[in-house]
């Protein structure tokens, strides 16, 4: 029966934050994302056992999109369960899964290319590390894809993007649990303290069809993010406090677009060469941001970077 389906936490570290994996126990158990490379076996095995839950009895990968703290211990996952789990990746970044080195092209043109090359290597180094071995998925993904966990208990895929350009939501059906992952940010993550955005035009929408013509009655966030009074929110989110979220994180998307998008109409004066901020300089102090972007992960350049993208026409007029 739907109904007595479960789910069960997993808080994966990574750095000096969290991302979370989620064990649903269904008739054909599954796990939606899996830390980085250390994770399977720091975590994931480790909490699943004291659940009574083996993580050789996996059945269903699922991956909500191709960030290395959300697929990193996939492989490792995988080889665990002696390779009888199917691997569920959306079909825009399968890539992701199959090269770990496209990881570090993508790395580069976003938080990347606003850093010297010194620390490029050391973040480079810290991807590959944090990444397993290349895997091959077995299921590729689209909007409105239908799979089953076994019995009556089944998962609808709804297209998210924004977070990064293909990442997708798990929908249980008929429970309305949602699995967003990073496609709803709030205020930010409790360290970061902004969103990661590479995209918000499509962040935006994926925010308004959640909260629009999804309805979700639960969300499964991938890390904790603050909202919009600075409190650290709960990895679950349930009833009411759902389209709260949603709202906040439509309303820091506002926020953010109409400061970047004054700044440049404007010129604000700001020093490209700023040791921390470069070009956003003027931004992060109108924010109070005071991160180290040089830092990973680190949301500040790939949040700037989209925001820019998207307004460099009004600058251009």
């Amino acid at each position: 029966m739907v109904n007595s389906v479960s789910v069960i936490p997993i808080e994966c570290k990574f750095g000096p934050t969290s991302a979370y994996a989620y064990y649903i126990d269904a008739p054909e158990p599954a796990i939606v994302d899996t830390g980085i490379a250390s994770s399977a076996f720091q975590e994931i095995e480790a909490v699943l056992n004291q659940h009574g839950r083996r993580i050789e009895d996996i059945r269903w990968i699922l991956l909500t999109h191709g960030h290395v703290d959300h697929l990193g211990s996939a492989r490792a996952v995988w080889e665990k369960t002696g390779g009888r789990a199917e691997i569920v990746i959306p079909q825009k970044e399968a890539y992701l899964l199959r090269d770990r080195r496209a990881h570090i092209i993508d790395y580069k043109g976003l938080q990347g290319k606003y850093l010297d090359s010194e620390t490029q290597e050391k973040h480079t180094a810290i991807l590959m590390n944090d990444i397993g071995g290349d895997l091959e998925p077995t299921v590729e993904v689209a909007d409105g894809d239908q799979i089953s966990l076994g019995g009556e208990v089944s998962i609808t895929v709804v297209e998210t993007p924004g977070h990064s350009i293909g990442s997708v939501t798990f929908v249980l059906d008929g429970l309305g649990w949602a699995f967003v992952a990073d496609a709803v940010q709030m205020y930010g993550g409790a360290k970061s303290g902004i969103p990661t955005i590479e995209s918000p035009a499509l962040y935006r929408q994926s925010l308004q069809r959640l909260l629009e013509e999804i309805h979700p009655k639960r969300l499964y966030l991938g890390h904790h993010f603050l909202n919009s009074s600075g409190e650290t929110v709960s990895e679950q989110v349930d009833g009411e406090e759902v389209s709260v979220i949603l709202r906040d994180s439509l309303e820091m998307d506002a926020k953010l677009a109409e400061m970047v998008c004054r700044h440049l109409r404007e010129n604000v004066p700001s020093n490209p060469d700023d040791e921390l901020y470069g070009p956003f300089k003027s931004i992060a102090d109108e924010l109070n941001y005071t991160g180290n972007p040089r830092n990973l992960p680190c949301a500040f350049f790939v949040t700037m970077n989209g925001y820019r993208e998207e307004l460099v026409g009004v600058y251009e007029k």
